[in-house]
């Protein structure tokens, strides 16, 4: 019997391994949950409806910059990765994260002009300074960590993905409370303290890079990192007003308030896709390795393990949602529910979309990718317009659900197309 129990846990050893893996990152997760649960009354009590509305809009407004900043190139490692050998992957690592750098510092100058024009052409009556700043440099650090992370993630380094992400999480709990309860920065406070956490972490992200990377500079190979990453920048172009459309409507009915109780439902419906991400991560690696080894039943097992205790958790959430956005906001801000209640519908749906995506990423079909965010980019805008016009805030929030839909249908037909082609069934 003991040699049985061996013999299957042995053969079982990868998919334990993943489990014990996925674990680590969604205990990375739960601190950032913890995290959130218990800065988000504080925030509450010290912002008002009007400053969660700055925040939100300049959220949106750094969604439009996050792929010319990121460039496609974390996901072109992770497509190279498995295809080549170690010091071609640290060269490659190399090149990314300098010359990515390089471009990006000059991009902040060029992307604060063009906030600067369209704050005053379009006559946005939230101010530009020092928010666009604050978004623009965020922008610009984040990219750094998010190399270190999927090199956490791919070499299965669960723990140190763990520490590294826990850590980030303190800090920027810790210094946006400091700024806000303490210093009375307000929405100033909450937006600079990223900033101020990702300058704390480049010294710890430089050590791990100098570690998986070799120095040698070939702008060549960035270049052609670049070429096979375009139509996935243009993809991540298309897929923005999908996030943002509904937004930059609602800004116009100048209706800080209610924009303000619009930004904290959906932010808070957001916490929940916390799980998906949690799971998504630990098991992103073996989506590629499944689909570059043709091998079905890894994959179909790999969605199964993420959407099931995913959807046990929307559930959950929707049943609790008042006592739980009660607490959250310090009982302030509970008429931020029905767009909590209705959003979270739209994060689950996503969230099966993104699983379809990375399918079509790890299968080279970028340019399918492009297809499906022009697709939904356009239908959000078209859905956005109509029922932020005729249903004002409440109407975005069913939007989300509407747009939601378009994307998980077309990708979902496209994927299992292409599955079949590459011999893989679902």
């Amino acid at each position: 019997m003991f040699e049985k129990l061996k013999a299957f846990i042995s053969s079982k050893k990868s998919l334990i391994t993943n489990i014990q893996n996925a674990g680590l990152y969604f205990l990375g997760s739960i601190v950032q949950s913890i995290l959130s649960l218990i800065s988000q009354p504080i925030y509450s009590q010290h912002l008002s409806a009007d400053e969660f509305g700055i925040i939100g809009y300049f959220e949106a407004i750094r969604s439009t910059f996050t792929p010319i900043f990121i460039f496609g190139m974390t996901s072109i490692y992770l497509m190279r990765y498995f295809k080549q050998n170690e010091e071609d992957n640290k060269k490659l690592l190399f090149n990314i994260t300098f010359f990515l750098c390089c471009f990006n510092t000059i991009f902040v100058f060029i992307g604060y002009f063009g906030l600067y024009l369209y704050f005053k052409y379009m006559g946005v009556l939230i101010p530009l300074n020092p928010f666009a700043w604050y978004i623009l440099a965020a922008s610009l650090l984040d990219n750094i960590k998010s190399i270190v992370l999927i090199n956490f993630r791919i070499r299965k380094k669960a723990w140190s993905f763990f520490t590294f992400s826990s850590v980030n999480s303190v800090l920027n709990v810790g210094i946006g409370l400091l700024f806000v309860a303490v210093f009375k920065y307000g929405a100033e406070g909450r937006m600079l303290a990223p900033v101020i956490t990702t300058i704390l972490m480049l010294p710890v992200c430089i050590i791990v890079l100098r570690k998986y990377s070799t120095v040698d500079f070939n702008f060549k190979i960035y270049l052609n990192a670049m070429k096979v990453a375009f139509p996935l920048v243009l993809a991540s172009y298309a897929y923005v007003p999908i996030i943002t459309a509904d937004r930059f409507f609602l800004e116009r009915l100048n209706n800080l308030q209610e924009f303000g109780l619009y930004n904290i439902g959906i932010t808070i419906a957001g916490y929940v896709q916390l799980a998906y991400i949690a799971l998504g991560l630990a098991f992103e690696p073996d989506i590629f390795k499944s689909v570059a080894e043709k091998n079905n039943a890894k994959l179909l097992k790999t969605g199964l393990v993420i959407f099931v205790p995913f959807l046990v958790a929307v559930l959950v959430f929707m049943l609790f949602s008042g006592t739980i956005i009660s607490l959250l906001t310090s009982g302030r801000y509970i008429a931020a529910e029905k767009y909590t209640n209705i959003a979270i519908i739209a994060v689950f749906l996503m969230s099966v979309f993104s699983f379809f995506d990375k399918i079509f990423v790890a299968l080279g079909k970028t340019r399918v990718n492009m297809i499906i965010n022009i697709i939904g980019g356009a239908s959000s805008i078209i859905i956005m317009y109509l029922l932020v016009n005729n249903y004002s805030f409440i109407g975005a929030a069913y939007g989300k659900i509407a747009i939601s839909l378009v994307m998980v249908t077309v990708s979902s037909i496209l994927t299992f197309k292409y599955l079949n082609d590459k011999k893989i069934i679902l």
